[in-house]
């Protein structure tokens, strides 16, 4: 696993980011054919979460094969991984939506936890002149280039920095000054939090708005933040 990303490819039209998808493919479908989303030049971030609780999981994965589509890990795509591992990290994903993922022969859910733990926890694209940051869960560091060196010293993918990123909750659940602006980057967009609508807290934006529960999928231009 690569826990910090900086992307390299040039990203020709718009960028956009998206919440939680959570087996949501036809809902994702429609709602980048309504945007008028370029599937030749524009490229689309997932905060995470990409499976579980909606019915079209399979599809949901095969996105990652598609140029226009990249996304970070989440708390959900780390269950997957430690549910073929971990008897206790199975209870807790089948509570949490993943039984799907059990109903699979071996050899898939292998490869769709591969395919998982090769997604970074953390993503920097520069586009036009702005550098955007993407994580599941949380951010500690009110500094951006502090919080990814904080993973310069993970022990293990799934202690430390890395448990908080992808389920960590602080940073969207309390209005403590200890959060504020975050430096060195112009926008950090997260998932995980599920909100009635985006959130904004000072330049971080949480857009998981609840696509699987409610219908109602964010899907950010990120030119207009």
């Amino acid at each position: 696993m690569s826990l910090v990303k900086v992307w390299d490819k040039e990203v020709k039209g718009k960028l956009y980011a998206v919440g939680d998808i959570h087996g949501c493919y036809n809902l994702l479908m429609n709602r980048l054919n309504e945007i008028g989303f370029d599937f030749e030049n524009d490229l689309l971030v997932a905060v995470g979460d990409l499976v579980d609780r909606g019915i079209q999981n399979i599809e949901c994965v095969e996105l990652l094969s598609k140029p226009w589509f990249t996304s970070v890990l989440g708390n959900h795509e780390d269950l997957c991984i430690g549910g073929i591992q971990e008897e206790s990290y199975k209870r807790r994903h089948i509570s949490n939506g993943g039984e799907w993922f059990y109903q699979l022969d071996g050899q898939a859910m292998y490869n769709i936890a591969k395919a998982f733990s090769k997604l970074p926890v953390v993503l920097e694209i520069n586009h036009k002149g702005r550098k955007y940051g993407f994580v599941h869960g949380h951010i500690e560091q009110n500094d951006w280039n502090e919080f990814k060196s904080s993973f310069e010293y993970e022990i293990s993918p799934f202690r430390g920095p890395v448990e908080l990123a992808i389920w960590g909750r602080a940073r969207a659940n309390t209005d403590s000054e200890q959060y504020t602006n975050v430096s060195g980057v112009d926008a950090v967009i997260m998932g995980h939090t599920v909100t009635p609508k985006p959130l904004k807290r000072y330049n971080c934006y949480y857009i998981d708005t609840g696509a699987v529960h409610w219908g109602t999928m964010t899907i950010l231009d990120l030119s207009k933040v």
